[in-house]
């Protein structure tokens, strides 16, 4: 999707009603930060607005530009008209958003970190490739999401939240010193959707329990059945194989592995 395509869309909305200021939410919320984002991050054929000023009064639009309209049968993409109310956002960020101006059409964006904090309520695969996308590019900053995360955000309910900070954790744990992401890992820890993954380790506390994953630099450990931990383990003489079952300690900041246990046996 191209700026020029939105504007479009825009324009032939603008003429259902007395509107010419709207919101672009979603993915294509990035096309107000960069003409020509990561691909992953602007390859949406629905576009997620509302009226600025009205933003429940959609209906006539969606019914002229919505998906199965003539519109998207020409022009093989669509608006998708939503509700403001149903985007969880931190707050401030009407002040945020990204004006530009298309002939008249005055389009606000919404700010890409705040973007992202609804993308990991919904955790879909496509908003983890997104928020993937955006911080390998440089286009996210995961300290300004962290820090807009954690105050004031008006969550559904607690798995919103805990959805959102696993979703933070596992990005910075998977974050290389370039600026890539160790994507392996985060595909192991998003085959746990349930669980929690724990913000800190501490000094004089054991963690014991099986690994789940295990490479040069990371180790992830259950150490209760919703509760999993992610060790830096860069600097470990030896890493355990996933499956196995040990208990590893910090003193200091520095980790000590003890003993390996087998692994359970396993109901049949």
């Amino acid at each position: 999707m191209r700026r020029e395509q939105i504007l479009l869309a825009l324009e032939a909305a603008s003429k259902c009603g007395p509107h010419t200021e709207f919101v672009i939410a979603g993915s294509l919320s990035v096309l107000g930060l960069k003409e020509a984002p990561p691909e992953m991050m602007s390859m949406s054929i629905d576009i997620d607005f509302f009226p600025l000023r009205d933003p429940t009064r959609v209906q006539d639009i969606a019914a002229e530009l919505g998906e199965d309209s003539v519109f998207h049968e020409q022009h093989g993409y669509y608006l998708d008209p939503i509700s403001s109310s149903i985007l969880v956002l931190p707050p401030g960020w009407m002040e945020r958003l990204v004006m530009l101006e298309f002939s008249g059409i005055h389009a606000y964006f919404l700010d890409v970190n705040d973007t992202a904090i609804s993308k990991y309520v919904r955790s879909a695969e496509n908003d983890f490739r997104w928020i993937d996308a955006g911080l390998e590019a440089g286009l996210l900053d995961l300290d300004i999401i962290e820090g807009r995360a954690q105050f004031g955000v008006d969550y559904p309910g607690e798995d919103d939240k805990r959805r959102v900070l696993n979703g933070i954790r596992s990005h910075r744990a998977a974050r290389n010193e370039d600026g890539t992401l160790r994507h392996e890992l985060l595909v192991a820890l998003r085959s746990y959707p349930q669980a929690r993954i724990a913000n800190l380790l501490d000094d004089d506390h054991y963690y014991t329990g099986e690994i789940l994953y295990s490479d040069a630099n990371r180790v992830v450990q259950q150490v209760e059945p919703d509760v999993l931990v992610i060790h830096d383990s860069s600097v470990w003489d030896d890493s355990p194989m996933v499956g196995q079952r040990v208990s590893v300690s910090y003193d200091e900041g520095v980790a000590r592995m003890g003993e390996i246990v087998l692994p359970r046996p396993r109901n049949r």
